[in-house]
């Protein structure tokens, strides 16, 4: 019986303190795109950090999305597989989606640069929870795919979709 339809989602945030080249590109390219993208929000440059620009000008808020695409290559390299999600057997969990965020950032110091994406796994169909343990699987095509466990952690948000009719295997 199936319980429910949910998304999986995850976060990995990026700072000066990057380990891998992936995380180091990301943290990069998004504090030149700020750099560049962001004067306008300085207001004749008083304002140094993005929480300012925000206070100051709520369109400061689309730097989110402008700093998104200045690394949506960079995504693309994923092949939709999620860098900090795994299923118990070790093999990444397939996202659809990935949204970039601005936790904080300064013009003055590359230090203070912040940033996080997000990412949301296509539907998946919740056929079980044992223990600290979620059963699932992915649809495909109307059909669903191989079962595979993901085990519950404080940095997992599940997304709640709707609770299919009951459905028998």
């Amino acid at each position: 019986m199936a319980l429910a339809y949910i998304n999986l989602s995850a976060k990995q945030y990026f700072n000066f303190m990057c380990r891998t080249d992936f995380e180091r590109r990301i943290f990069h390219d998004t504090y030149k795109e700020f750099q560049k993208k962001s004067k306008p929000y300085a207001v004749g440059e008083y304002l140094y950090s993005f929480s300012q620009m925000c206070l100051a000008n709520g369109k400061a808020i689309a730097l989110h999305q402008k700093l998104h695409y200045s690394i949506m290559n960079v995504i693309e390299t994923l092949d939709n597989k999620m860098p900090v999600l795994n299923d118990v057997s070790g093999k990444p969990i397939l996202f659809d989606w990935a949204e970039l965020n601005i936790y904080e950032s300064d013009l003055l110091n590359k230090a203070a640069h912040v940033v996080a994406i997000n990412y949301t796994s296509p539907k998946l169909l919740l056929h079980e929870i044992v223990s600290d343990m979620l059963i699932l699987s992915y649809e495909n095509k109307g059909k669903f795919n191989d079962n595979f466990m993901v085990k519950l952690t404080d940095d997992l948000v599940i997304n709640y979709e709707q609770t299919p009719e009951i459905a028998y295997q």
